[in-house]
């Protein structure tokens, strides 16, 4: 193995390919001789070793073949990995990256200092050798694209895929709130609709988008592949396009690659945070949640846009209250049951002439303490609004919403009525004048 580093006569040998072809020689081999010394080397090869520590390094590779992984030399762990990017020790492309991908696996909760390149060439891999896509769809880069390709694109998707998003690139951790635990429904739809205003506001009054503020702006420059990895290109690549997902990709041209993507903050984004946490703190104001949070870093344009999207939202909430017409299908057996026996009454009141009461559709012991069917806080409500009085001052303390409450009052009133009897008015809510009188003999 010595003697190959000079074999190359005239031609003058990089060590790259030095590397190659002494790997290539000892793929096979193995050794029975543990290193306890210290080896450490940026750029690490076979030539930078002394015998002694070859024979350990070979050692520590027969182990892993068999799959008893150990802690060793970091510089010992880089040699391994370049013999995997550079073929050596596999039947094919295919077998080299999934050794790589197992390894690194297993390694990185060993040792998580090779995260910072091992990452990146196994991504750099599936490219260079033209593997399958699906292969990368698990890596955090791909996660990343993913999410980020739906905030940019915020007005072509939906709320859940738009929170998701947010979710996954907000430095506030949002699932793990206590107030989103408890009224995911209404953050969530807050969050998107905060996020879609200030994507707005930025077309208008920025020069940039919101995502290319916050995450940078996409650009092609060029690109070398297994950067600081001792790697050896045995043949040339191909002139073709690669993409990894909508928002990255790859591209060779003369045997030199360039690499389209977005060049800027990755990962975690402390700006989605802020707004995040923002909206979180002024939910829990708005709503007179028990435990507030402070978001003093919250701009105060962002404050206000979080406002008026906490109104949208409600707006929304009451125009589908009083769209909204449900009808409970599993009371239908009920219901002709009770048309039984009010038709049977009927007939008996017809033949008993003399009778001076007609017999009471329920039991006294067992008629609801409101024929509606309304709840305490429905019918306080139902009862303010009847005469005139501050519907929302009932609710305080309640931790219910007044559009919600009015919803549920629609849809309890509506076996009665076959309508809606509360409507807005502009923001107020109010009893159709129609089924006032009626309704205050049903509360009474």
């Amino acid at each position: 193995m010595r003697r190959i580093a000079f074999q190359g006569g005239t031609r003058s040998m990089t060590s790259a390919e030095i590397f190659y072809k002494q790997g290539k020689f000892m793929e096979d081999f193995e050794d029975d001789c543990p290193y306890s010394g210290t080896f450490i080397r940026y750029y690490p090869t076979y030539e930078s070793m002394s015998d002694n520590q070859l024979r350990g390094y070979f050692t520590w590779r027969a182990r892993v073949r068999r799959g008893e992984i150990e802690k060793t030399q970091l510089s010992f762990v880089y040699v391994y990995v370049y013999e995997l990017l550079n073929g050596i020790g596999a039947s094919d492309a295919l077998d080299a990256y999934r050794k790589l991908s197992a390894f690194y696996e297993r390694y990185r909760e060993i040792d998580a200092q090779i995260n910072r390149y091992v990452q990146l060439w196994l991504r750099d891999y599936v490219v260079y050798y033209d593997l399958d896509p699906a292969l990368l769809e698990q890596s955090e880069e791909y996660a990343f694209d993913c999410s980020l390709d739906v905030l940019i694109h915020y007005s072509q998707v939906e709320n859940d895929r738009l929170f998701d998003a947010l979710c996954a690139l907000s430095s506030y951790a949002v699932l793990r709130s206590r107030f989103y635990r408890e009224h995911a429904d209404i953050y969530r739809d807050v969050l998107c609709e905060t996020y879609r205003s200030l994507c707005r506001y930025y077309e208008k009054n920025r020069k940039y988008s919101l995502a290319e503020s916050f995450f940078g702006r996409c650009f092609s420059t060029p690109y070398s592949m297994f950067y600081s990895a001792i790697f050896y290109p045995r043949t040339k690549q191909p002139d073709r396009t690669y993409s990894i997902s909508k928002l990255s990709s790859f591209t060779c041209k003369d045997g030199k690659w360039t690499c389209s993507r977005i060049w800027g903050k990755r990962g975690k984004n402390a700006d989605l945070g802020v707004i995040a946490r923002a909206v979180d703190a002024h939910l829990r104001d708005t709503l007179d949640y028990p435990y507030s949070l402070k978001a003093d870093s919250a701009p105060k344009y962002l404050q206000k846009i979080i406002t008026e999207s906490v109104e949208a939202c409600r707006k929304v909430k009451r125009e589908q209250a009083i769209r909204k017409v449900s009808i409970d299908l599993s009371r239908l057996d009920e219901i002709r049951s009770a048309a039984e026996i009010t038709r049977e009454r009927l007939i008996v009141e017809e033949e008993t002439e003399d009778s001076e009461e007609a017999l009471p559709l329920l039991d006294e012991e067992s008629a609801p303490e409101n024929a509606l069917q309304l709840d305490e806080v429905e019918a306080s409500v139902l009862r303010a609004l009847l005469h005139g009085e501050d519907a929302k001052s009932v609710l305080q303390g309640t931790g219910r919403l007044l559009s919600v409450v009015a919803e549920s009052i629609n849809e309890k009133c509506y076996d009665t009525f076959a309508d809606t009897v509360l409507v807005y008015e502009g923001d107020t809510l109010t009893v159709l004048e129609d089924y006032a009188d009626e309704l205050k003999g049903l509360l009474s």
